[in-house]
Formats: C-alpha cells, sequence, structure tokens
C-alpha cells in the first residue's frame, strides 16, 4: 500500500523493507503507538512471544527526531532500517551508489543506568537480549557510517624503460623529486620523477641489487647485493662513494639512522641472510656494531 492516512499517530511501516521493487514506494501508514499486530504462523524464525511490529522514533547523532513514530517490523535488520531512513531523508534519491550505510543504537538502562547499545542484527534479537518492553516506543539513534570507494587503476600515467632485467626495489627520495631502482641487471638507476627521464646509470654490482635505501636529508644513497656488497652513492652525480663487502650472504634490508637522531645522517644499517646486523658509519666506511642475536636469516629491519 502506497497512501499516507493521517490520524495524529506516528507511521506504520506496512510490509517487509527488504526487497521492495520500488524503494520510493514504502508503504507508509500512520500508526498510534500502542497498537500491535498479530504474529503470522508461518514465521518461525522469530520468536512467538513477540508482535510482527514495534514501534520506533529515530533520532540523529544531535538527539533530534527525525519522522514520526513509524511502526516497523520486529524482524527489520540493519539494511532495512538504512533504506528506510535515507527514504526519510532522501526521497529523491534513486541511486543505489549514493545511499548511505548507517548504524543503529538503541537506549537500554542497565542497573539503573541508561547507555547506548548497538544493533548488531535485527530488532527481534535486540528485544530479546535486552528485555525491551514492546509496548512501549524504542528510540534508535543512526550514524552514518563511512563509505570507501576504491577506484580501479584503469591506465599507466608514465612507463620509463631501461633495466635490461627485472626490477628488484625501488625507492623515492624524501623530496619525492627523484626515485632509484635497483634491479636483476647488477645496476642502479636513477631517475626524475618528473620528466620521467633517467640520471643516472651507476654500474658496480656484480649480481642482482636487492635493496635500495636514501638517506633522511637525501644526500647519499646505498644499495646491496646478493653477494654481500654495500655500495653508498652520492644521488647528485651518481657516483659511488665506497664499496664494503658487508656480509658474507645477501643482504636483505637497510635501513638509515631517522634524522631527528643524527643530523648528519651518516648511519645506516644492513640485515643478511647470515643472520647478522650490521650499523655502518658512511663516511668512514668502518662497521661501528654487529648484532648477532639471530639465528636465522634478518629478512627486515626498521631504525
Amino acid at each position: 500500500m502506497s497512501d499516507i492516512v493521517k490520524n495524529g499517530g506516528g507511521i506504520a511501516w506496512a510490509g517487509s523493507l527488504v526487497g521492495s521493487q520500488n524503494p520510493n514506494n514504502l508503504g507508509y501508514r500512520y500508526s498510534h503507538a500502542h497498537k500491535r499486530y498479530k504474529k503470522g504462523t508461518d514465521d518461525e524464525d522469530e520468536d512467538k512471544s513477540l508482535p510482527a511490529s514495534v514501534v520506533v522514533q529515530f533520532r540523529n547523532r544531535a538527539g533530534e527526531e527525525v519522522g514520526n513514530l513509524i511502526d516497523i517490523p520486529t524482524n527489520s535488520d540493519i539494511d532495512a532500517m538504512s533504506l528506510l531512513i535515507h527514504s526519510l531523508l532522501n526521497p529523491e534519491e534513486e541511486d543505489e551508489s549514493k545511499k548511505t550505510p548507517y548504524s543503529f543504537y538503541a537506549k537500554v538502562k542497565r542497573n539503573g543506568v541508561e547507555d547506548d547499545v548497538e544493533v548488531t542484527s535485527t530488532l527481534s534479537n535486540l528485544i530479546l537480549e535486552h528485555g525491551l518492553g514492546t509496548e512501549d516506543v524504542i528510540s534508535l539513534t543512526y550514524q552514518p557510517l563511512a563509505v570507501f570507494r576504491v577506484r580501479p587503476v584503469t591506465r599507466c600515467t608514465d612507463t620509463m624503460p631501461g633495466h635490461t632485467d627485472a626490477i628488484l626495489h625501488v625507492t623515492y627520495s624524501p623530496d619525492g623529486r627523484h626515485l632509484a631502482s635497483g634491479g636483476g641487471d647488477t645496476t642502479v638507476r636513477f631517475w626524475d620523477v618528473n620528466t620521467n627521464l633517467p640520471r643516472f646509470t651507476c654500474h658496480g654490482h656484480k649480481n642482482h641489487v636487492l635493496c635500495t635505501a636514501w638517506s633522511p636529508d637525501g644526500k647519499r644513497f646505498a644499495s646491496a647485493d646478493k653477494n654481500g656488497v654495500l655500495i653508498l652513492w652520492d644521488p647528485l652525480k651518481g657516483k659511488a662513494v665506497s664499496t664494503i663487502k658487508a656480509h658474507s650472504k645477501h643482504i636483505t634490508s637497510i635501513a638509515w639512522e631517522p634524522m631527528h637522531m643524527n643530523k648528519e645522517c651518516d648511519r645506516l644499517a644492513t640485515a643478511s641472510k647470515d643472520s647478522l646486523v650490521k650499523i655502518w658509519h658512511a663516511r668512514t666506511q668502518r662497521c661501528i656494531a654487529s648484532l648477532s642475536g639471530h639465528l636465522d636469516s634478518v629478512e627486515c629491519i626498521k631504525w
């Protein structure tokens, strides 16, 4: 039924909230709060002691009443009530993608203290769990939920060819203007992000370049390979500053000391499959400390 009859009471919901072919034709009818309907004998899922419908008063987060008293089925779930709220607030909106989901909270007294309890399934479950009176008006506060819509990536913005083998690691410079990549072709390449052109192609590694890292100030760059060799570079010139045989097995991770701890940005740590973590001084190329507590490969480190 789609007619609305004003008789000084609330609004009754005629039929199910879910599955309507025409969401705009919601089938309201006004009703007094004390009126109830007999429960159908074919509904075996709900408790037989509950009426077919209950009277609710929706409120927003500010406590303002939205609409009149509404008589809705006791088996109404969150989706059904969200549809009803959307129809009350935006009766002209038909686009399904723009409909906002809501969460609902009921006022429940516990040990003499009134509390907000979230409706997690249906109204009937809420009534049975908390012993709410079906002859009383149930106050429901609704809150809009955040909707996260992920837009698919439909195109590639830029392609920068250069490596002749698989690219194994990439890192952006701290200012975001440059990109460095290391690959299976044993080269380290520096790229200009704005022009998408290569700045330097650096040779020095004899095996796959597995990990790379910029110093926090962007003035130093480190790369490590499968032979356990660590190379420090000057990223502004594309020249190798030092080459260190750091580990006996391949290096898995590099981490620089944060700038707020060391403004010189001249210390870094390396981890390896040889189960060691070593701390290096970039200017002296000396190992400051060697940490040997691990019993297996150290795959990742953070400073």
